[in-house]
């Protein structure tokens, strides 16, 4: 009973978006509207978390053998566990962990194609880092690149990236601090320039990673 919208040309992929895809997509749209223009970004309508089923659901509505995958934040481990993901890209990447007699421990995660994943600096190095055990343990062809100077919110478009910098629960892009004397104003020196550029980055890297082998 799921609808999906698709927009962008290209091959297609899925954008999960934080709280296991069921954050409104608009809070991305501007790394959402870059990639559209490589590819052709399958949404889901509605605020039901993305599973497993849902992967082998587009396959067959898109007739297509296999799709990308990008999401942000937490996501269901076993929508990666599938056959049908050609390649994927997970930006801070969040699960629910094992609870095991002798604790929570880390997920693991077992893949069969290639995986690029970004962390944001802010989100590991803080005074309240993300906990180990909610960091997955993935198995495969896998590549972790620690992106610095910006935080888990600032993939955000930058309303809701400013309303979660004021609930204060994640570590966010900052101003750059400088002495007195060496002060002259520039436009780069500003947060909104930060994350702009962090999201350029992300959506190229994503590009450029999930096309490569096209």
């Amino acid at each position: 009973g799921k609808k999906i919208t698709i927009k962008g040309k290209g091959p297609p992929v899925l954008f999960s978006t934080g709280l296991f895809g069921t954050m409104p997509q608009f809070f991305y749209r501007s790394i959402i509207d870059d990639l559209r223009k490589n590819f052709s970004i399958i949404e889901f309508n509605g605020y039901n978390p993305i599973l497993k089923a849902d992967i082998y659901d587009i396959i067959e509505a898109l007739s297509v053998k296999s799709i990308g995958y990008i999401s942000h934040s937490s996501f269901n481990p076993g929508v990666l566990e599938t056959d049908k993901i050609n390649r994927a890209v997970l930006i801070d990447p969040i699960c629910i962990p094992e609870l095991t007699p002798n604790g929570f421990q880390s997920k693991d995660i077992y893949i069969n194609y290639p995986i690029q994943i970004y962390y944001a600096e802010k989100l590991l190095n803080t005074d309240t880092p993300l906990p180990e055990w909610q960091k997955p343990n993935f198995y495969g062809d896998v590549n972790s690149e620690i992106i610095l100077d910006v935080g888990h919110p600032d993939i955000l478009d930058n309303t809701w990236a400013d309303i979660a910098k004021s609930l204060n629960l994640w570590g966010t892009a900052e101003n750059t601090v400088v002495d007195f004397n060496e002060w002259t104003y520039s436009s780069s020196n500003t947060i909104k320039q930060t994350r702009m550029d962090y999201r350029k980055l992300i959506a190229k890297s994503c590009i450029e990673f999930i096309s490569k082998d096209i």
